[in-house]
Parts: structure tokens; sequence; C-alpha cells
């Protein structure tokens, strides 16, 4: 074998181990970049990519809290589509998330401060999920398990963290959430708890009343809601009432 054969052996045995050498390289980087994006750090079965962190948890809540009421104060009009307790909260969660630009603004007859935005992303634009904002499934790390429609059961079990039954522990933009099984058509209900100086509030859509009557948005003191129903009760004794419950986008300090 001369001296040509060897070096073109040589050269084509080099060119083989760069190219393995590059897809490892390609590969693993993949794989990390990956595991990276689709990590769920404090194993609270949700993106961390999604989750905020303090100040733009701040941020979200904010718009969240003000939509509500901007939406009972009918300046903000809801589509049908959106008309029932959990309707109104999908609604909020997703404008919350957008960009308030002057358009926004105006479009939406908004009347309230205006605060600063999300910075981490805009809705539609999200992180793996984009404009599937809500989790319907377990499985985080599957783009199925997201959706742009979740239940009032699928809200809370999926896209929120129960913190308890002391309204003590709530703040602005928290969710009561209620069960009643003998209720077939809606057996979970949702309201919005506010706060406004030293009155406790809860903002929620009753769903449809009746075949001609589609319900409407109230404005209760959380003290007057065992007036109307004792299952309404927000103490830990009343086994209908399932706690407080904060979205988990709302994250733990996630940078």
């Amino acid at each position: 074998m001369n001296k040509t054969n060897i070096f073109i052996r040589l050269l084509l045995i080099s060119l083989m181990l760069i190219i393995v050498f590059f897809i490892y390289i390609i590969f693993y980087n993949s794989n990390d970049e990956k595991e990276l994006i689709l990590s769920d750090r404090n194993d609270n079965n949700y993106l961390d990519l999604i989750e905020l962190n303090k100040k733009d948890s701040e941020s979200f809540s904010l718009w969240f809290k003000s939509i509500i009421i901007n939406i009972f104060k009918e300046n903000i009009k809801v589509p049908e589509s959106y008309s029932d307790c959990a309707g109104i909260i999908r609604y909020a969660y997703k404008e919350s998330l957008k960009k308030h630009d002057q358009e926004w603004i105006s479009k939406n007859n908004f009347k309230s401060n205006i605060y600063n935005d999300v910075g981490k992303y805009n809705y539609p634009d999200i992180p793996f999920i984009k404009e599937k904002i809500f989790l319907i499934d377990k499985n985080i790390r599957e783009i199925n398990s997201y959706s742009n429609f979740a239940s009032a059961r699928y809200l809370i079990e999926y896209n929120m963290k129960n913190i308890g039954k002391n309204i003590d522990n709530a703040v602005s933009g928290d969710i009561l959430a209620f069960f009643h099984p003998y209720d077939i058509d809606f057996p979970y209900h949702l309201m919005v708890y506010i706060q406004q100086k030293e009155n406790n509030y809860v903002i929620y859509h009753t769903g449809p009343l009746s075949e001609s009557n589609p319900g409407e948005l109230r404005l209760v003191l959380v003290d007057d809601l065992k007036y109307a129903d004792p299952t309404w009760i927000v103490e830990d004794k009343n086994n209908n009432f399932l706690g407080i419950y904060r979205f988990k986008i709302i994250g733990d300090n996630i940078e």
C-alpha cells in the first residue's frame, strides 16, 4: 500500500470521525435544550417556561383583576361562548396575557389603571403552547395536553393550585371553587375573589338560569354568600367548598 492510499484512508477516517462528532453534538444539544424547555423544577406539574417570575406575576394579577371588574361593569363585552363561570375566567386570563396597547384599550373600552404588560411573552405567542393556554391533561410535555378551552374542572385541576380554605390567605384574582354533585350540567362553580379596601367580594357568572335566560354576572360580598345558599359558605366545614385556588402561571419566582 503506497503513501497516497494510506493518506486517503486516514483522511476518510478523519472525516467520518468529524461527522460522528458533529452528529453527537447536535443530538446532545437538542436533547439538552428540549429538557430545559420542558422542565418542571418545582414539581407542580406545570412547565417552567410558562410560569412567570415575580414581576410578571404581579402584572398578570393586576390585569386579570381589572379585566374581571371591567367585564362586570360591562365595559368589556365578552362573547356569548364565554358566558358562564369558567368562561369569564378563561376570557380574562387570555386577555391578561396580551399586549395592552392603545388599540387594545380602545377596542375593549377599558377603564382602569394601566399596568406593565407581562414581559416574558404575550398571547398568542406563548412558548411551546402558542394560543393553547390551558392544560387539560397531566402530561405537561405533550402538546396535545393543551387547549384554548378548559372546563371549570380542568381549570382548577390542571391550571391552578389549591391554597386551602382560609379566606385570609386569598388575594385578589384568586378563585373560589365549589362542587355540587347534584347539578348534572354544571357541578363545578368558580368565583373570582376581589379585595376592595376592607371588603371582600366575589364576581361570578351564574351560568344559564333557563333556556330563555343566559344568566348574569354578579358582585357579592363573601360574607353574604351564605344568605343565597348554605352550600356557598366559605368555610372549611362546608364540603361543597373545594377551597381557594391560584393560577399556576403565577410562579414561584422561577427566572
